[in-house]
């Protein structure tokens, strides 16, 4: 029966998957949310933890709307403005660059060597203009195709708030329908994909955000114009969350900004925006991925490269943003299946096997450990005199002999 309702539950997800656009936002949000809703929790009434953290939202989106919004649409024009530009003073330097190459050459090979850059350009232009108006176009269909996204829009925010208030009421549900001896498994298996993807998700938006706000500062300091500075900054965080590939394609529009201003060619300018680039790759690799975001997927680069690759071929832009956490999820989810039908490991064993859990799984159990020790240490400096309070008298014990008693 269980296995029916998800073979439904996904036939129907993937015949309204384009209206479901909002609502996978809204678990995004969920994710993120959730332990700012369950730390308010702690000192506030759950419904008016969530409407503070809606207040503090909507304060965020308020002033992104106010301040930066502006600031990107600006800019995007003035960049969509000068891109003409920009491709005539390429397109004369190649130019250039092509008569000196072409004059070195022997004639024999200048008329050969001719027609293949002629094709080469052509064919490179066609490529990149096509690419640019079909993603373009894409995005827009994917996002606003159907009348679904426009009422999920609309009806997201009551909807995340219920699933921030009801959060420990579903669970509870969730776990009634299944059988009580399949319940730890289930429990398990839950936390190995919250973790999963509440690791991911916050990982890497935080880490995008910390690069967008680096890349800002660093630009302000090597004296770009601070619209200029904050729009790219924004542009490099929005890449971010392509793991790997994300960071080089960031850097690319801010190298070709420095690049044309004040004509083409300004080398020294590119060659500063490259070492700031680079400064702040050090600076997430060594410091932000590890200490903040996490090693969370612990997916081999060739590996994450790899997915990215496919998942843009089966879904675009979305598939290449969620190729990576699914499939570590996928390979968790394996591990522990394995190690419970196949080698008989409990359920505690079996996700202690679990990539994503082995430092959770450790830290529990140190810290279960420092539990019991300091239980331990408690109970023993108590129980002297709890016994000495509860053993009988002295007096009530008979003696064995006529001796007499000794009291200690």
């Amino acid at each position: 029966m269980l296995g029916g309702a998800l073979l439904g539950l996904g036939w129907l997800l993937w015949r309204t998957w384009h209206g479901l656009t909002p609502f996978i936002i809204g678990v995004v949000l969920a994710f993120v949310l959730m332990p700012l809703v369950d730390g308010l929790n702690r000192f506030l009434p759950r419904a008016l933890a969530i409407l503070l953290v809606y207040i503090l939202l909507i304060g965020a989106g308020a002033a992104f709307v106010l301040y930066l919004l502006p600031i990107i649409v600006e800019q995007s024009k003035n960049l969509i403005n000068n891109t003409p530009s920009y491709a005539n003073e390429t397109q004369n330097w190649l130019n250039q660059t092509f008569k000196e190459v072409q004059q070195s050459l022997p004639k024999d090979f200048q008329q050969p060597f001719t027609e293949s850059i002629n094709n080469f350009s052509t064919n490179a232009v066609n490529f990149v203009r096509d690419g640019i108006i079909g993603s373009a176009t894409n995005l827009i269909g994917w996002l606003f195709g159907t009348i679904g996204f426009l009422v999920g829009v609309f009806i997201i925010p009551f909807w995340l708030f219920f699933v921030l208030k009801d959060k420990a009421r579903g669970m509870r549900t969730f776990y009634n329908v299944i059988h009580p001896k399949l319940r730890e498994d289930a429990y398990r298996l839950m936390r190995i994909i919250s973790d999963d993807l509440n690791d991911y998700i916050r990982g890497q938006l935080f880490v995008a955000a910390s690069v967008g706000v680096l890349v800002t500062i660093g630009l302000l300091i090597i004296n770009f114009d601070p619209s200029t500075a904050i729009f790219l900054g924004f542009i490099a965080g929005l890449f971010e969350v392509l793991p790997i590939v994300g960071p080089i394609l960031g850097a690319i529009p801010a190298l070709v900004v420095s690049l044309f201003t004040g004509g083409f060619g300004n080398v020294d300018l590119t060659l500063k925006v490259l070492l700031v680039f680079l400064i702040i790759q050090q600076i997430e690799g060594n410091l932000l991925i590890p200490k903040i975001a996490g090693d969370s997927t612990k997916l081999h680069p060739a590996v994450v490269m790899l997915v990215i690759i496919m998942g843009s071929e089966v879904a675009g832009l979305a598939g290449a943003i969620v190729a990576v956490p699914f499939t570590a999820l996928a390979r968790d989810l394996y591990i522990y299946l394995y190690q419970r039908l196949v080698l008989g490991a409990s359920p505690l064993e079996a996700e202690s096997k679990v990539p994503s859990r082995v430092d959770d799984i450790a830290l529990e159990k140190r810290r279960k450990l420092q539990r019991q020790l300091k239980r331990s240490a408690v109970q023993g400096n108590v129980s002297p005199p709890e016994i000495a309070t509860v053993s009988p008298e002295p007096a009530q014990i008979q003696p064995a002999s006529s001796e007499p008693v000794v009291k200690v």
